[in-house]
């Protein structure tokens, strides 16, 4: 398989820390809001790759965190006056009831910050430690210019750098928080340099670090975390050891954007997945998503989906008899799987799958992607064709028009061939 990596700019063949096993992590959301498509874009593509990889026979251990403790859930729980806890955990059960509404299944193990206090703990005293953390009156912070590869991934010059904490104490405007001092109340806890509550980037790395090592083989997100979030993550576990890389493949899906812009909680254009699915089933969404190469910008729109669906009927149109392989379109949609993730090109290699009667190969490759190429009453459809064409030719036309009726009613299209004579 070949894969790019951000880190490198270069599409690389994949090889992994160790035979015939893959430690995969993606940063799951601040749960302080429902999730959006933006988000459903990001989980719907490593979804299919840890699907697909594991339909090669590889091992995956798939995390995702959970991050549960941040100034926004903090500020949404005072608006809606209810504790951070309870705001976290009810917009944590929306984001998983989503996840598996779309068919995304194949997470191995959802990471709460608020569960790993005591690895973020440890690594920042091992941070301190080494001094590239330091301590002020507000929080613990950790001095970039300690570490002379950052701005590698992002490709950001050290100039433009900058830190989303102010704090006149900071060596460096560009260092970023480590531990956030001297706050009280609900989720903050002890630590040895007062009660607090972690930075946002500290937790990523802590919990890597916790279940894979100081290396693995892939993580993932959307492209605006590569600056602060990715680049800070890099700094902090390779500062450690000085394993690196401390990740071999770095992959970030493209925009998803709405009219022009990038769908956003902050810009108020986003659309929740919850809405989303009220019009549109999930195998029409993920159908949408993986249509386009995940690298790619993504525009949302009624006119893409209402496509989508029409192309996702039109396969299932078609794939109504069984003809048995196709080796073509099965060669196809694995060099598309293989070659980067093409995810369009395994679509069209669907397409032809579909047009030649590979059944097996739809319902095995659906299962990989997450979509039903099949239509619902498949299975017995060939056994039904078989009758009708049995009735048809012993001209009992009125039984073998219902059965006709009845496979058009659930969408799909019937072409009868010439009556042959009985022999």
């Amino acid at each position: 398989m070949q894969l790019y990596s951000t880190l490198s700019r270069m599409v690389e063949p994949f090889q992994t820390l160790y035979p015939d096993r893959v430690s995969l992590f993606v940063c799951g959301p601040t749960v302080y809001n429902y999730p959006h498509l933006g988000h459903a874009r990001t989980y719907v593509v490593f979804d299919v790759l840890a699907k697909y990889l594991r339909w090669t026979g590889q091992e995956v251990l798939y995390i995702q965190n959970i991050t549960d403790v941040d100034d926004k859930i903090i500020n949404r729980a005072q608006e809606e006056k209810i504790s951070q806890k309870d705001l976290a955990r009810k917009f944590e059960r929306e984001y998983i009831k989503d996840m598996l509404s779309l068919g995304i299944d194949s997470v191995s193990y959802h990471a709460r910050a608020t569960t790993h206090i005591p690895e973020i703990i440890n690594q920042i005293e091992r941070l301190v430690g080494i001094g590239v953390g330091y301590i002020t009156e507000t929080g613990v912070y950790f001095n970039i210019d300690s570490f002379p590869r950052n701005g590698e991934l992002s490709g950001q010059s050290k100039d433009k750098r900058i830190s989303r904490v102010t704090d006149t104490k900071k060596h460096n405007p560009a260092d970023f928080v480590l531990w956030k001092r001297g706050e009280y109340g609900e989720y903050t806890w002890d630590s040895p340099w007062g009660r607090g509550r972690p930075g946002w980037h500290i937790e990523d790395t802590a919990i890597t670090e916790k279940y894979f090592g100081q290396q693995y083989d892939i993580h993932g997100g959307g492209l605006d975390l590569i600056f602060p979030h990715h680049e800070a993550e890099i700094a902090q576990m390779e500062s450690l050891e000085g394993k690196h890389p401390m990740v071999r493949y770095w992959m970030h899906t493209g925009f998803l954007t709405v009219e022009g812009e990038k769908m956003s909680k902050s810009l108020g254009n986003f659309i929740k997945i919850q809405d989303a699915l009220k019009t549109w089933d999930k195998d029409i969404i993920r159908y949408f998503i993986l249509l386009s190469h995940y690298r790619s910008p993504l525009q949302v729109s009624e006119e893409g989906l209402l496509n989508a669906k029409k192309a996702l009927e039109h396969i299932r149109a078609i794939a109504i008899t069984d003809n048995g392989p196709y080796p073509e379109g099965r060669d196809a949609f694995i060099a598309a799987m293989e070659s980067d993730l093409n995810t369009p090109n395994a679509i069209a290699a669907i397409h032809a799958l579909a047009a030649h009667g590979d059944l097996e190969a739809l319902i095995e490759y659906g299962e990989i992607l997450g979509i039903r190429f099949l239509p619902e009453t498949s299975a017995p459809l060939s056994i039904l064709q078989d009758i009708r064409a049995e009735l048809r030719a012993s001209k009992q036309f009125e039984i073998a028009d219902m059965i006709r009726k009845k496979i058009a009613d659930a969408g799909i299209q019937v072409t009868d061939p010439p009556l042959k004579p009985l022999k």
